[in-house]
């Protein structure tokens, strides 16, 4: 979203004269970002990877373009324009940091009419990004085998994917625009790794990157705070060439072209600056094992301490992963063949009981079968809040255990999509809130999750409303919670075949 002007600190920045081998030179602390070919086969390519997601450093594999399947027409411009050409688009001015709508041509004419470098005093340069994806594009990406499949969206390591409903995240976005519009120095969501394709560009058009590695994501903070007096997770501030020579880390620099693919380290900071002509990129985000403990245990509170609004879902992207993997390797699920290498799938719905434990220990209140719940249980009937967007659903009678489980199993299923009112952190579990403070009077009945949230974090430093009325509450029966965590403990231990090995069972 567009940031207030009095937010945003944007000095001119401009391409013109930029050369990558010449920066390395004349600065110590500036490194070209390692390239690999696409071309050199599976295996090389696979190795190489392997390595980026040890070290944390940035990487691109160039050559995609000269790939058989590689779809030139379809990435084309001319395609766009005819497809989607008087589609409503939005843009953003780089200048001032405020959004427009406007049609993909009209855009596309603008820009072709403007010079390749921003003039001083110009009041207008425009950058579409964070755009929908073209359909086609997607199902080249997804099913052509071009890409490398660990890391592409549909990546079993992503666990982006084992969310449901209406938690689902699209991360797949595209990107255009000419020289000097620029995205501003940022990491991406919640430790996440980032891929940015070159799918096209007209007139010379490139993009020059700036980043760091994986390690030096404290340095980076401390530096933006400290000597810039600029806070980095609210992504307001376009770092100038001179205050990159001064930092105390290494910065990763590329001039992107078409075929270019971007590999981004989780928590790497970066930023882009376009040049020359129109250039269209593509870009998603993956989520790994790594990517979410460095997620919950660093970025997570990071977040809150800026009032960052968090919107990946972490805890349940974890909750999601937990019980996809116990599934996959439950055998109390019949005619389910187990995957290739099952301990390895074991080890990691270990370490994903050991993040959710520390989960659990945050979410947990021992008052918590008293308190009311979005999701909530009424005599056989499950009646989720409006806020949960499910309907009410009445079950056949049944025995009390077997209508349990069913219930469990809808609430399970369920997403409740909440946030702290003041922070901005995803809810999970538990919440405080007021059902008096900012509620309309046209609506007479309120529910439970539909009043002003605040996140136990928030709580605890004081944080309330205006009429100090706030009550505990949480999403779900919190019995659902523990009873997933220790089936998903009691698959480990039978999978790996060591019953002292996984950690004892929680008890509420």
């Amino acid at each position: 979203p567009a940031l207030p002007t009095s937010m945003m600190s944007l000095p001119r920045i401009s391409t013109k004269g930029w050369n990558i081998s010449e920066m390395c030179r004349m600065n110590a602390n500036f490194k070209e970002v390692p390239r690999m070919s696409a071309l050199k086969g599976a295996e090389a390519l696979a190795k190489k990877l392997e390595d980026y997601e040890k070290d944390g450093v940035p990487l691109v594999i160039e050559d995609w373009q000269y790939h058989p399947k590689w779809p030139a027409e379809v990435f084309g411009l001319d395609w766009l324009l005819k497809t989607t050409g008087e589609s409503d688009i939005h843009v953003r001015n780089v200048h001032n940091g405020h959004d427009l709508s406007t049609t993909l041509s009209e855009f596309v004419k603008f820009s072709r009419s403007q010079p390749h470098h921003a003039a001083p005093g110009e009041p207008q340069r425009l950058y579409w990004k964070d755009a929908h994806c073209p359909a086609v594009w997607k199902e080249w990406l997804l099913t052509s085998d071009v890409i490398p499949s660990q890391v592409l969206p549909c990546s079993p390591e992503n666990y982006l994917e084992y969310l449901v409903g209406s938690e689902c995240i699209e991360s797949l976005l595209c990107y255009m625009g000419i020289g000097d519009t620029f995205t501003t120095a940022h990491k991406d969501l919640c430790a996440s790794s980032g891929q940015n394709l070159m799918c096209f560009a007209e007139d010379g058009g490139s993009s020059y990157w700036f980043m760091t590695a994986t390690k030096d994501a404290d340095k980076v903070a401390e530096y933006f705070h400290t000597q810039l007096h600029q806070e980095l997770d609210w992504e307001t501030h376009l770092i100038t060439i001179n205050q990159l020579t001064r930092a105390p880390f290494t910065v990763y620099v590329t001039q992107q072209n078409v075929g270019d693919l971007v590999m981004v380290p989780s928590r790497s900071c970066h930023q882009v600056v376009n040049h020359g002509g129109l250039a269209l990129k593509m870009g998603w985000s993956r989520m790994t094992l790594n990517n979410l403990t460095a997620a919950l245990r660093y970025e997570l509170p990071v977040y809150r301490r800026v009032c960052r609004a968090e919107q990946y879902r972490t805890k349940t992207i974890l909750y999601r992963s937990m019980l996809h993997l116990t599934e996959l390797l439950s055998p109390a699920v019949p005619d389910r063949s187990l995957p290739q290498h099952p301990p390895s799938y074991a080890l990691k719905l270990e370490r994903l009981v050991i993040l959710f434990d520390e989960v659990l220990h945050e979410e947990y209140a021992v008052c918590h079968s008293s308190l009311e719940h979005v999701l909530a249980e009424n005599n056989g009937a499950t009646t989720p809040s409006p806020s949960s967007k499910f309907l009410l659903v009445l079950w056949p009678p049944v025995g009390p255990l077997d209508r349990q489980n069913a219930v469990w199993e809808l609430e399970r299923s369920t997403g409740c999509n909440l946030a702290c009112d003041f922070c901005g952190a995803d809810i999970f579990q538990s919440f405080f809130e007021c059902k008096h403070c900012h509620h309309s009077e046209d609506d007479p009945e309120i529910h439970v999750g539909d009043g002003l949230l605040v996140c136990p974090a928030c709580y605890v430093e004081g944080r309330t409303c205006d009429c100090g009325n706030l009550r505990p509450a949480q999403c779900r029966p919190f019995d659902i919670l523990l009873k997933d965590r220790n089936e998903a403990a009691f698959v480990v231990s039978t999978v790996l075949g060591d019953s002292k090995r996984m950690l004892n069972v929680v008890k509420r």
